[in-house]
Protein backbone atom coordinates (compact mmCIF):
# COMPACT_ATOMS: atom_id res chain seq x y z
CA UNK A 1 0.00 0.00 0.00
CA UNK A 2 2.81 2.40 0.70
CA UNK A 3 4.12 1.38 -3.04
CA UNK A 4 0.94 2.09 -4.45
CA UNK A 5 0.55 5.29 -2.50
CA UNK A 6 4.36 6.32 -3.89
CA UNK A 7 5.02 7.41 -0.40
CA UNK A 8 8.37 7.26 1.50
CA UNK A 9 9.13 3.85 2.43
CA UNK A 10 9.57 5.58 6.31
CA UNK A 11 6.33 6.28 6.59
CA UNK A 12 4.89 2.87 8.06
CA UNK A 13 6.81 3.15 10.71
CA UNK A 14 6.84 6.79 11.42
CA UNK A 15 2.58 7.15 11.04
CA UNK A 16 0.98 3.62 9.45
CA UNK A 17 2.11 1.58 12.39
CA UNK A 18 1.64 4.04 15.24
CA UNK A 19 -1.99 5.16 14.49
CA UNK A 20 -2.63 0.89 14.37
CA UNK A 21 -1.31 0.80 17.42
CA UNK A 22 -3.12 3.41 18.98
CA UNK A 23 -6.80 2.28 17.51
CA UNK A 24 -5.95 -1.99 18.68
CA UNK A 25 -4.96 -0.20 22.03
CA UNK A 26 -7.74 1.99 22.48
CA UNK A 27 -10.23 -0.91 21.14
CA UNK A 28 -8.65 -4.31 21.91
CA UNK A 29 -6.76 -3.78 24.77
CA UNK A 30 -2.63 -4.31 25.81
CA UNK A 31 -2.13 -7.43 24.49
CA UNK A 32 -3.44 -7.08 21.18
CA UNK A 33 -1.23 -3.85 20.84
CA UNK A 34 2.03 -6.00 21.60
CA UNK A 35 1.08 -8.57 19.25
CA UNK A 36 0.42 -5.75 16.34
CA UNK A 37 3.84 -4.27 17.83
CA UNK A 38 5.74 -7.54 16.17
CA UNK A 39 4.62 -6.59 12.64
CA UNK A 40 7.76 -5.12 10.65
CA UNK A 41 7.49 -2.26 8.97
CA UNK A 42 10.60 -0.47 8.88
CA UNK A 43 11.73 1.64 5.68
CA UNK A 44 13.92 -1.79 4.81
CA UNK A 45 11.12 -4.47 5.06
CA UNK A 46 8.85 -2.31 2.90
CA UNK A 47 11.86 -2.13 0.26
CA UNK A 48 12.59 -5.91 0.31
CA UNK A 49 9.23 -6.81 0.42
CA UNK A 50 8.55 -4.41 -3.15
CA UNK A 51 11.28 -6.01 -4.68
CA UNK A 52 10.06 -9.37 -4.09
CA UNK A 53 6.73 -8.59 -5.41
CA UNK A 54 8.66 -7.56 -8.02
CA UNK A 55 10.87 -10.10 -9.03
CA UNK A 56 7.93 -12.23 -8.77
CA UNK A 57 5.77 -10.42 -11.49
CA UNK A 58 9.17 -10.33 -13.46
CA UNK A 59 9.28 -14.28 -12.90
CA UNK A 60 5.49 -14.51 -14.24
CA UNK A 61 5.93 -12.58 -17.35
CA UNK A 62 9.58 -14.70 -18.09
CA UNK A 63 7.23 -17.43 -17.71
CA UNK A 64 4.87 -16.68 -19.69
CA UNK A 65 6.85 -15.67 -22.63
CA UNK A 66 8.63 -19.14 -22.81
CA UNK A 67 5.26 -20.49 -22.74
CA UNK A 68 4.40 -17.95 -26.17
CA UNK A 69 5.13 -19.29 -29.38
CA UNK A 70 6.51 -16.30 -30.39
CA UNK A 71 6.62 -12.79 -29.03
CA UNK A 72 7.20 -9.31 -29.97
CA UNK A 73 9.32 -6.32 -28.66
CA UNK A 74 9.43 -2.52 -28.09
CA UNK A 75 12.40 -0.44 -27.58
CA UNK A 76 12.42 3.01 -26.91
CA UNK A 77 15.45 5.02 -25.47
CA UNK A 78 15.17 8.47 -23.86
CA UNK A 79 16.88 10.39 -21.41
CA UNK A 80 15.17 12.05 -18.14
CA UNK A 81 15.08 14.79 -15.98
CA UNK A 82 18.24 13.36 -14.33
CA UNK A 83 20.09 13.70 -17.33
CA UNK A 84 20.36 9.51 -17.67
CA UNK A 85 19.74 7.69 -20.73
CA UNK A 86 16.83 5.35 -20.16
CA UNK A 87 15.80 1.95 -22.11
CA UNK A 88 12.63 0.70 -22.52
CA UNK A 89 11.48 -2.31 -23.97
CA UNK A 90 8.06 -3.41 -24.21
CA UNK A 91 6.83 -7.52 -25.17
CA UNK A 92 3.60 -8.30 -26.39
CA UNK A 93 2.69 -11.92 -26.59
CA UNK A 94 0.36 -14.54 -27.12
CA UNK A 95 -1.26 -15.84 -23.47
CA UNK A 96 -3.86 -17.81 -22.90
CA UNK A 97 -5.19 -17.35 -26.54
CA UNK A 98 -5.32 -13.25 -26.48
CA UNK A 99 -2.36 -11.04 -27.42
CA UNK A 100 -1.01 -9.27 -23.83
CA UNK A 101 1.62 -6.51 -23.60
CA UNK A 102 4.11 -5.48 -20.82
CA UNK A 103 7.09 -3.53 -19.58
CA UNK A 104 9.46 -5.99 -20.25
CA UNK A 105 12.71 -4.22 -18.29
CA UNK A 106 13.77 -0.49 -18.19
CA UNK A 107 17.56 -0.44 -17.75
CA UNK A 108 19.83 2.80 -17.66
CA UNK A 109 22.84 3.20 -20.67
CA UNK A 110 25.52 4.19 -18.78
CA UNK A 111 27.52 5.36 -21.88
CA UNK A 112 26.79 5.72 -25.40
CA UNK A 113 22.92 5.26 -27.06
CA UNK A 114 24.46 3.40 -29.68
CA UNK A 115 22.49 0.35 -31.72
CA UNK A 116 24.87 -1.81 -30.30
CA UNK A 117 24.11 -0.85 -26.57
CA UNK A 118 20.41 -1.36 -27.01
CA UNK A 119 21.48 -4.95 -28.69
CA UNK A 120 23.78 -5.74 -25.71
CA UNK A 121 21.42 -4.60 -22.78
CA UNK A 122 18.38 -6.73 -24.39
CA UNK A 123 20.95 -9.65 -25.17
CA UNK A 124 21.93 -9.56 -21.46
CA UNK A 125 18.60 -9.78 -20.36
CA UNK A 126 17.51 -12.32 -22.47
CA UNK A 127 20.40 -14.58 -21.55
CA UNK A 128 19.59 -14.18 -18.03
CA UNK A 129 16.55 -15.10 -18.65
CA UNK A 130 16.74 -17.64 -20.83
CA UNK A 131 14.80 -15.91 -23.83
CA UNK A 132 15.93 -16.67 -27.28
CA UNK A 133 16.09 -14.36 -30.04
CA UNK A 134 14.78 -17.56 -32.12
CA UNK A 135 11.26 -16.58 -30.46
CA UNK A 136 11.18 -12.65 -31.55
CA UNK A 137 9.17 -12.31 -34.62
CA UNK A 138 9.24 -8.41 -34.74
CA UNK A 139 10.97 -5.05 -33.75
CA UNK A 140 9.24 -1.50 -33.42
CA UNK A 141 11.28 1.21 -32.94
CA UNK A 142 11.53 5.01 -33.29
CA UNK A 143 13.12 6.39 -36.45
CA UNK A 144 15.96 7.20 -34.59
CA UNK A 145 19.79 6.60 -36.74
CA UNK A 146 20.76 4.31 -33.76
CA UNK A 147 17.44 2.39 -34.30
CA UNK A 148 17.15 2.20 -37.70
CA UNK A 149 21.02 2.76 -39.46
CA UNK A 150 21.14 0.31 -42.16
CA UNK A 151 24.44 -0.93 -40.97
CA UNK A 152 24.61 -0.30 -36.91
CA UNK A 153 21.22 0.07 -36.36
CA UNK A 154 19.69 -1.87 -33.64
CA UNK A 155 16.81 -3.34 -36.14
CA UNK A 156 19.65 -4.74 -38.50
CA UNK A 157 21.78 -5.89 -35.51
CA UNK A 158 18.71 -7.21 -34.22
CA UNK A 159 18.53 -9.34 -37.64
CA UNK A 160 21.84 -10.52 -37.47
CA UNK A 161 20.53 -12.66 -34.68
CA UNK A 162 17.25 -13.90 -36.20
CA UNK A 163 17.25 -12.63 -39.82
CA UNK A 164 13.17 -13.29 -40.07
CA UNK A 165 12.50 -10.41 -37.41
CA UNK A 166 10.33 -7.89 -39.18
CA UNK A 167 11.23 -4.24 -38.20
CA UNK A 168 8.72 -1.37 -37.64
CA UNK A 169 8.17 2.09 -37.36
CA UNK A 170 6.49 3.11 -34.10
CA UNK A 171 2.86 4.29 -34.95
CA UNK A 172 2.99 7.33 -32.28
CA UNK A 173 6.26 8.73 -33.53
CA UNK A 174 4.47 8.79 -37.27
CA UNK A 175 1.24 10.49 -36.02
CA UNK A 176 4.54 12.85 -34.13
CA UNK A 177 5.52 13.42 -37.59
CA UNK A 178 1.97 13.64 -39.66
CA UNK A 179 0.83 16.33 -36.62
CA UNK A 180 3.94 18.49 -38.10
CA UNK A 181 2.14 18.90 -41.20
CA UNK A 182 -1.02 20.03 -39.70
CA UNK A 183 -3.89 22.20 -42.39
CA UNK A 184 -3.44 25.68 -41.84
CA UNK A 185 -7.11 25.56 -40.22
CA UNK A 186 -6.48 23.58 -37.83
CA UNK A 187 -2.66 24.89 -37.19
CA UNK A 188 -4.65 28.33 -36.49
CA UNK A 189 -6.77 27.03 -33.52
CA UNK A 190 -3.95 24.94 -32.15
CA UNK A 191 -2.00 28.62 -31.73
CA UNK A 192 -4.71 29.98 -30.64
CA UNK A 193 -5.13 27.86 -27.56
CA UNK A 194 -1.43 27.49 -27.06
CA UNK A 195 -1.53 31.50 -26.84
CA UNK A 196 -4.81 31.27 -24.77
CA UNK A 197 -3.24 28.83 -21.98
CA UNK A 198 0.17 30.31 -22.23
CA UNK A 199 -1.58 33.95 -20.76
CA UNK A 200 -3.29 32.09 -17.96
CA UNK A 201 -0.31 29.69 -17.00
CA UNK A 202 2.58 31.94 -17.46
CA UNK A 203 1.74 34.37 -14.53
CA UNK A 204 1.94 32.90 -11.34
CA UNK A 205 -1.17 35.58 -10.19
CA UNK A 206 -2.86 34.68 -13.27
CA UNK A 207 -2.87 30.91 -12.44
CA UNK A 208 -4.00 31.33 -8.02
CA UNK A 209 -6.65 33.60 -9.90
CA UNK A 210 -7.70 31.13 -11.79
CA UNK A 211 -7.65 28.49 -9.70
CA UNK A 212 -9.84 30.53 -7.46
CA UNK A 213 -12.13 30.86 -10.09
CA UNK A 214 -12.64 27.24 -11.05
CA UNK A 215 -13.48 26.46 -6.80
CA UNK A 216 -15.86 29.20 -6.88
CA UNK A 217 -17.40 27.70 -10.18
CA UNK A 218 -17.31 23.97 -8.79
CA UNK A 219 -15.21 23.34 -11.92
CA UNK A 220 -14.04 19.58 -12.50
CA UNK A 221 -10.33 20.95 -12.57
CA UNK A 222 -8.50 24.03 -11.48
CA UNK A 223 -5.62 23.94 -13.60
CA UNK A 224 -4.78 24.38 -17.48
CA UNK A 225 -2.45 21.69 -18.99
CA UNK A 226 0.59 23.42 -20.93
CA UNK A 227 1.73 21.84 -24.09
CA UNK A 228 5.41 20.65 -24.94
CA UNK A 229 6.27 19.14 -28.68
CA UNK A 230 8.58 16.76 -26.89
CA UNK A 231 5.56 14.92 -25.17
CA UNK A 232 2.90 14.91 -27.91
CA UNK A 233 0.01 13.24 -25.62
CA UNK A 234 -0.36 16.53 -24.35
CA UNK A 235 -1.47 17.96 -27.23
CA UNK A 236 -4.92 15.92 -26.84
CA UNK A 237 -4.94 16.53 -22.90
CA UNK A 238 -4.41 20.19 -23.41
CA UNK A 239 -7.10 20.63 -25.39
CA UNK A 240 -9.42 18.16 -23.49
CA UNK A 241 -8.75 19.85 -20.53
CA UNK A 242 -9.29 23.56 -22.53
CA UNK A 243 -12.23 22.40 -23.93
CA UNK A 244 -13.63 21.15 -20.32
CA UNK A 245 -12.53 24.67 -18.85
CA UNK A 246 -13.90 26.44 -21.76
CA UNK A 247 -16.12 28.55 -19.66
CA UNK A 248 -14.14 29.41 -17.00
CA UNK A 249 -11.05 30.42 -19.43
CA UNK A 250 -13.31 33.11 -21.20
CA UNK A 251 -14.65 34.85 -18.05
CA UNK A 252 -10.65 34.90 -16.46
CA UNK A 253 -9.93 36.41 -20.47
CA UNK A 254 -12.74 38.82 -20.23
CA UNK A 255 -11.28 40.01 -16.49
CA UNK A 256 -7.54 40.06 -17.80
CA UNK A 257 -9.18 42.48 -20.96
CA UNK A 258 -10.53 44.34 -18.40
CA UNK A 259 -7.20 44.96 -16.13
CA UNK A 260 -5.09 45.41 -19.45
CA UNK A 261 -7.53 48.19 -20.66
Amino acid sequence: MVAQQKKPHTLGETLIKPSILTAVEIVLGEESKRKIAQISLSDNTVKRRIDELALDIKNQLIHKLKHSVFFAIQCDESTDVANCCQLLVYCRFINEQSIAEELLFSQALNSTSKGSDVLSAIDIFFDQNGLSWKNVVGVCTDGAPAMLGSRSGFVSLAKNKNPSIIGSYCVIHRQVLSAKTLPFELKNVLEVCIKVVNAIKSSTLNSRLFKILCSELSAEHSVLLFHTEVRWLSKGNMFERLYELKSEVEIMLLQLGRQSS
